[in-house]
């Protein structure tokens, strides 16, 4: 497997997730971090429940408004979301059965 070519579809999903979290942190800065990380989902594609547990994860406080996170913490987020979506669509895929 070439691992240049998984890192970059990794890098995609992630800046497609950033994307989405900062034109919505833009757009609707009083908005709260857990509807900006809905809206986000249905804009990039990613599972909301991964939104959820990053949010938890990173011990962000869900009521607070998108507005007051920094870069930082937008990009934490991010990856994290995206690292709870693999989980998650790992766990959900059937296993495979063994070549003959």
């Amino acid at each position: 497997m070439d691992h240049e070519y998984v890192r970059g579809i990794q890098d995609l999903e992630e800046d497609r997730i950033v994307d989405a979290l900062q034109k919505v942190q833009f757009m609707h800065p009083h908005q709260s971090v857990h509807s900006a990380v809905d809206a986000a989902s249905q804009q990039a594609g990613f599972c909301s429940g991964a939104g959820t547990r990053a949010l938890a994860w990173l011990r962000l406080k869900p009521d607070s408004p998108i507005g007051r996170l920094r870069r930082t913490e937008i990009l934490q987020l991010a990856r994290s979301i995206r690292r709870f979506w693999r989980q998650n669509a790992a766990a959900t895929e059937p296993a495979t059965p063994p070549r003959p």
